[in-house]
């Protein structure tokens, strides 16, 4: 049976950080220390400022830090999709115009029923799963585009 030799070594967490602060200049309190990947993530925040601050649980305490888990942008697949125009809508928004939904829309005789249908068929085509929300937004984004350039009114 092979020897294996294990070499550990134990950096104390203190000596990390204050490494970190000699190079750098950072807050005074060290809120936070996990290893994301191959890195290890020191947060430093402020000193609290109101006393209704919510206390965190003492690492000795529980013996454990829970994990938050990181928020999912919603975005939708638009790949392969031609863009028509970038416009900013009336709600001050910067938004893509897809040529799908152009091609799909330009329809004066459909429905608003009809033209959210196929709003939502043309992102699900894309295998997205569209929210409520979603498909509002893009129906109304390119029914705004349209109507600017004149092909319906709405």
């Amino acid at each position: 049976m092979p020897e294996e030799v294990k070499t550990i070594v134990k950096i104390p967490l203190e000596e990390i950080e204050e490494s970190v602060r000699s190079k750098h200049v950072l807050p005074k309190v060290l809120a936070d220390v996990h290893i994301e990947e191959s890195f290890l993530v020191l947060t430093f925040v402020d000193e609290p400022t109101t006393e209704n601050e919510v206390a965190e649980p003492d690492l000795q305490e529980t013996g454990k830090r829970k994990r938050r888990s990181r928020k999912k942008r919603n975005r939708m697949k638009t790949r392969g999709w031609d863009v028509v125009a970038r416009i900013t809508n009336s709600k001050g928004q910067k938004c893509t115009i897809y040529k799908p939904f152009v091609d799909a829309l330009s329809n004066p005789k459909l429905t608003s029923q009809e033209q959210k249908k196929l709003v939502e068929g043309i992102l699900r085509s894309n295998r997205n799963r569209p929210s409520e929300a979603s498909v509002q937004y893009f129906l109304e984004n390119t029914l705004e585009y349209l109507t600017s350039i004149g092909i319906t009114q709405r």
